[in-house]
């Protein structure tokens, strides 16, 4: 896939704006930055083209009210204070400057547990459809004021990569305050960025290499959230820019076509449809099956549902028509899915034949214990 290829039929684009761009010394809002994306949203939408915003900042915004400095130890629950006090002020940053164009504005707040649940998910996906027919920007965030440690995105990065399955995006831009992805050279030990990556298909291997922790101390992401949500978004067949969000007509300059950031090519040859979308990347898995290299191959290759005759063990005591992981007998996630069957239940018919299920059982729904229907590789 060429840039063009990427960016010209893209009708609707998912725009992350991270802390790391809205703010200019960690503490003050980066007034000429703000205004200038702001303006590249409003522009698009005026030339009929459709824009989901995921924005950071809450938190720091929140430092910035009680005069705190960034501190990456803070426990969660000031983070969450800190997000409830500057979340308000973020809401109105965008829903004054978007009023220059005439625009009005909505906060949609996401925890983890929302899109969960597949209703939960779809009841996301109509808010932000009915937000839209309304004419107004949705500006989405996590819900931090609620979020716990175990239900919290990774990152913005996640979320706006999980908001593309939701909105059916067909453009994900990640604004970062790097010019994009950075090839890297080790020198003594040291890691040393070369030069940038105009394009790489996102299942290239020394994207893991490249990644590394974030450097500031206002985001919690990094370039590997950011490769890590390129790689979300391509379950959707969604391609994604990371673009440096300091550059003046950054937004304009990505519709043009012009050669800016990063380009993360998905290599999925079919987009996640349905439920899938949902199985693909809101879902959160309640169990997990481990699977032989037989049933391994099967579903990876030959796109087979799971049969108890490849489960080497269940872990886990969940319900039937709940979500697993599928990994293999190294650990290695390969599918996620719906269990037909309870977690007891595929315990007894574990490494047997289909045929063998109603007499184990008692009764038999399918002879698979994850349908390919509702199987998702990973």
């Amino acid at each position: 896939m060429k840039r063009s290829e990427a960016v010209e039929p893209a009708g609707h684009w998912v725009v992350k704006i991270g802390s790391a761009v809205l703010l200019r010394d960690d503490v003050h809002v980066d007034r000429p930055t703000f205004v200038s994306l702001v303006r590249g949203i409003a522009e698009r939408l005026e030339a009929g083209g459709r824009v989901t915003v995921v924005s950071s900042g809450a938190v720091a915004l929140g430092r910035r009210r009680t005069g705190e400095v960034a501190d990456t130890q803070a426990e969660l629950p000031r983070l969450q204070a800190l997000a409830a006090l500057g979340q308000s002020e973020l809401i109105q940053m965008y829903d004054a400057e978007f009023g220059q164009y005439g625009r009005k504005v909505a906060q949609i707040l996401l925890g983890r547990a929302d899109l969960d649940r597949r209703e939960g998910f779809l009841n996301a996906r109509l808010t932000l459809e009915a937000v839209e027919r309304m004419g107004a920007v949705a500006i989405v965030n996590e819900n931090d004021t609620v979020a716990t440690e175990e239900l919290r995105f990774g990152d913005n990065d996640e979320l706006a990569a999980l908001v593309c399955g939701l909105v059916q995006a067909d453009l994900l831009v990640i604004l970062s305050d790097v010019d994009g992805i950075y090839d890297v050279e080790t020198v003594d030990g040291a890691r040393r960025f070369t030069e940038r990556i105009s394009r790489v298909s996102c299942d290239e291997p020394r994207l893991d290499v490249i990644a590394g922790p974030s450097q500031t101390a206002v985001g919690r992401g990094g370039m590997v959230s950011k490769v890590r949500a390129g790689r979300v978004a391509a379950r959707y067949g969604t391609p994604t820019i990371v673009a440096p969000g300091k550059r003046t007509d950054v937004l304009q300059a990505i519709g043009a076509g012009e050669d800016v950031g990063t380009l993360l090519v998905p290599t999925e040859s079919q987009t996640l449809q349905g439920r899938k979308v949902w199985l693909g990347g809101g879902a959160i898995a309640v169990g997990k099956l481990v699977c032989d290299a037989g049933a391994v191959r099967a579903v990876v290759e030959r796109g087979a549902s799971l049969l108890p005759s490849g489960i080497v063990t269940v872990d886990g005591d969940f319900g039937e028509g709940s979500v697993v992981e599928l990994t293999g007998a190294d650990g290695k996630i390969f599918a996620r899915g719906l269990a037909v069957y309870a977690a007891a239940d595929i315990r007894k018919i574990a490494g047997r034949q289909s045929a063998e299920i109603r007499d184990v059982l008692g009764f038999k729904v399918l002879d698979a214990v994850v349908h390919r229907d509702s199987l998702v590789v990973l």
